[in-house]
This record gives structure tokens, sequence and C-alpha cells, in this order.
């Protein structure tokens, strides 16, 4: 299965979760987990299928997860099984909401792409349509 459909479907069961994805010697993170990851370690952002991705070496596996254990913040690891850590006071909205207006934007934009072939897409551009 493609990265990115793996991620759409564990996003729609795991909306506030940083989901990594083990790809070869690498584990990926896409969308906005991307600046989670890049906040937290400084790992570059790439664009990658109209949204954005970060990747660390599977060695860095530990670290990033204690970071993200240390921080609070939900994650779900796709490898040769499952690993799911969630946290009764899950902080990932506090560090998605750090990120700049800029960022946020794109974010929204990354967000109504993967969700373009859905069938809320319609209500969800005539709710935003509304508000603008």
């Amino acid at each position: 299965m493609k990265l990115i459909e793996t991620y759409s479907m564990h996003k729609i069961k795991y909306p506030k979760y940083v989901i990594m994805i083990k790809c070869g010697n690498f584990y990926e993170v896409i969308g906005e987990e991307a600046y989670i990851i890049n906040n937290l370690f400084d790992y570059k952002i790439k664009e990658f299928c109209n949204t954005k991705k970060v990747g660390f070496p599977i060695i860095s596996y530990n670290k990033v997860t204690s970071k993200l254990n240390d921080f609070k913040i939900n994650y779900l690891t796709i490898d040769d099984g499952t690993t799911k850590k969630k946290f009764k006071n899950n902080n990932y909205d506090k560090y998605i909401g750090s990120l700049d207006i800029d960022s946020r934007i794109n974010n929204i934009k990354e967000k109504l792409v993967i969700l373009k072939e859905s069938s809320s897409i319609v209500n969800i551009l005539k709710s935003i349509e509304t508000i603008i």
C-alpha cells in the first residue's frame, strides 16, 4: 500500500496522533505531523504528494518516541505491526496550534487535497465558503 494511502486510512481513525510509517530504513511522517516532528527534532521538511513529509532513520525511533512520550503527544507506528501510544491529556493540538499562519493555511490546503476524493468534501467546502 502506498504511503499516502496508509496515512489517510489511519488518520481517519486517529486524527490527533502523529503517524509514523516505516519505509525501508526510515520512518516517514507526513501531513501536519511533519511540522511537529520538525519542531521537536529539526528534521528537514520536504514536499511530498501535495503535502509535507519528514523522515528519520530507524535507529532514531526510540529517541523520537521518547520525546513524544515526554511531551505527551499521541502517536501511532505502522511497521511490521502497529504500536499505539495514547495519553489521557494528549498535547497534539498544542504543538499543531503553535504553527505559524502560513503553515496553518498550508495544512488546511493539504487536508483538503487529501479529502478531495471523499464524499464529505462538498460539505466541507460549503462550510469554508460560508465563513469566507
